[in-house]
């Protein structure tokens, strides 16, 4: 009998302690997400004049190189740059993604792997790092970078460079570039440092 009625009346207060659970799991969880950012760090040598005459190249025949230059054409345009090949000034785009191994994997296990095309350790000159095809998520990080270099075609000398970079364990690399080839833009031709974007993905 007592039985019965402890569970008549611990019915509710179960079902509302549930449901506060329920209310604040989430909330709880998003609070713990950390924030995904990218930092920019910029140097102008010499002034951009508003409006130039700019011709834009990517550096490389690669997929993200083409995308990242397709958006920085649109992006310039929008901001009331000339795009053509009667320009002095030549941008140049380029992108890098970079899987960095785990620090604390023994260099032998490294080697070891070399024999094996599959498991082939690919060492990135531009990073300094190594880069495993097979298993490009399951690092300490990965790392991608937006380049972008401002150069005076008659002189060759450097007129501006701009790098965007976001480091994330889960990076997609078309979404992040979607949002760090505009922050990286809006200061085009300034100086900048350690100047941080929050990401919205």
């Amino acid at each position: 009998m007592s039985v019965r009625r402890l569970s008549k009346v611990g019915s509710p207060v179960l079902a509302a302690l549930l449901a506060a659970g329920l209310a604040w799991a989430p909330a709880s969880a998003q609070d713990a997400k950390p924030e995904s950012t990218a930092s920019i760090e910029a140097v102008a040598y010499q002034p951009i004049p508003p409006g130039a005459q700019l011709q834009t190249q990517p550096e490389t025949q690669s997929q993200m190189d083409d995308d990242a230059w397709r958006q920085v054409d649109a992006d310039l345009k929008s901001r009331g740059y000339g795009l053509g090949g009667d320009g002095d000034l030549v941008v140049t785009v380029a992108t890098q993604l970079v899987a960095r191994l785990s620090a604390d994997r023994p260099l032998s296990d490294v080697n070891a792997e070399k024999s094996d095309p599959k498991k082939a350790n690919l060492f990135s000159t531009g990073g300094g790092t190594l880069l495993n095809p097979e298993d490009p998520v399951n690092t300490t990080d990965r790392v991608f970078r937006v380049n972008l270099t401002v150069y005076d075609r008659p002189t060759g000398h450097y007129i501006w460079r701009g790098t965007a970079e976001r480091s994330d364990a889960a990076l997609d690399a078309s979404t992040a570039m979607r949002e760090m080839v505009p922050a990286l833009l809006d200061h085009f031709g300034e100086t900048a440092s350690g100047v941080t974007i929050p990401l919205t993905q």
